[in-house]
């Protein structure tokens, strides 16, 4: 058998298609909050799960993250190339959607175009935003009222979490802690027991906490590469154990583990599927599912969950697509360019204090 390492080198894996699973699973879930109630629950809820589909997306999201983002500094080892990498990575995107959001807000408001542009509240929802506050706004004056619920896009709470969990990678890297696997494994399992035991040593809002452990899962697998093995029969063991733990306490630890050595088994040990010339529009498809099907609600208010999964799934494909080849690509291009002008810039700070000290 093959460790992480051994898979990584080869540069194939499922990521991607994984990622792109996962945010479909988002609009999934929240087709049965949004869309009209017709007492159907999503397929995790009907087994009287703790969790929907959306949780569970979002936990592989995270692991997923942790793993790559990390394995990101370790190769740079450059904290403004990490930072610079990761800003132009998720600003650009979201930035678009909140000003689509904003400007067509208008079309799906109960006040009119001058009372709906003048509103604070207009503004602050784009400003507030993208902020990565963990004070977010959620809804537009007067946009989708009648819908069961308001928030122009409920997908975003997790955004502000994935940037501070960028913070928390680059200062692990600048104090040294992703060099050696001891110190980081001991660095991160500090983190975890403090979030388990006293959450309120963490900078982090309460929601947050449990993306941060999976986060840092995947921080952990970067750092044990060498020495996790992804064997089919580990992964029918921790399926096993979850499946029989239902309705104990143990369950949400070993349903953690589960999904997080989910998240490796699906890369590496699935069929390769070769997605890279579609590009990756899994980001996009995440941020534009719920604006997409909250429209959809109000042209079609009857819509009940399932078209507007379909549907919602359809649109934000395409959008996700559009964003990648439009918006993200782009920006993701900009690194070097943004990168060498830094580095002159630096450069001559250097020379401006070295003129200074001889004077």
């Amino acid at each position: 058998m093959h460790s992480i390492a051994y898979h990584l080198a080869k540069k194939q894996d499922n990521f991607q298609l994984l990622r792109i699973i996962a945010a479909l699973m988002v609009i999934y879930g929240h087709s049965f909050a949004l869309a009209q109630d017709i007492g159907t629950k999503d397929i995790f809820l009907r087994f009287a799960w703790p969790m929907y589909s959306g949780d569970i997306a979002v936990a592989m999201f995270f692991v997923i993250s942790g793993f790559m983002v990390s394995g990101s500094y370790i190769g740079r080892a450059n904290l403004t190339e990490f930072m610079l990498a990761r800003l132009l990575r998720i600003v650009p995107a979201m930035l678009v959607v909140l000003l689509v959001c904003t400007c067509v807000g208008v079309v799906f408001t109960t006040l009119d175009a001058r009372a709906y542009f003048a509103s604070s509240d207009t503004w602050r929802y784009l400003v507030q935003n993208l902020r990565f506050s963990s004070d977010m706004v959620w809804t537009l004056p007067g946009v989708f009222q009648g819908h069961r619920l308001q928030p122009v896009n409920g997908s975003l709470w997790t955004l502000p979490a994935e940037m501070r969990m960028y913070l928390l990678v680059a200062a692990m890297g600048v104090l040294g802690l992703l060099r050696g696997w001891r110190l980081g494994t001991l660095a991160v399992l500090l983190l975890i027991i403090a979030g388990i035991l006293h959450p309120r040593l963490l900078p982090l809002h309460t929601d947050w906490l449990r993306l941060a452990a999976y986060f840092c899962v995947g921080i952990l697998a970067q750092l044990h590469k060498e020495r996790i093995e992804i064997r089919h029969d580990v992964m029918f063991v921790l399926v096993f154990l979850t499946y029989i733990s239902y309705n104990t306490d143990s369950f949400i630890w070993l349903f953690g583990a589960t999904v997080s050595y989910f998240c490796f088994w699906f890369a590496y040990r699935t069929p390769y599927i070769d997605l890279g010339k579609f590009g990756d529009p899994s980001y996009g498809i995440y941020l534009w599912g719920w604006p997409l099907q909250q429209a959809m609600i109000s042209w079609f208010p009857s819509m009940t969950p399932t078209p507007n999964f379909l549907l919602g799934a359809a649109a934000a494909v395409m959008m996700g697509s559009l964003s990648w080849h439009a918006i993200e690509r782009p920006a993701l291009s900009l690194k070097g360019r943004i990168g060498r002008w830094l580095a002159r810039l630096q450069a001559r700070r250097g020379v401006t204090a070295a003129g200074v000290d001889k004077a």
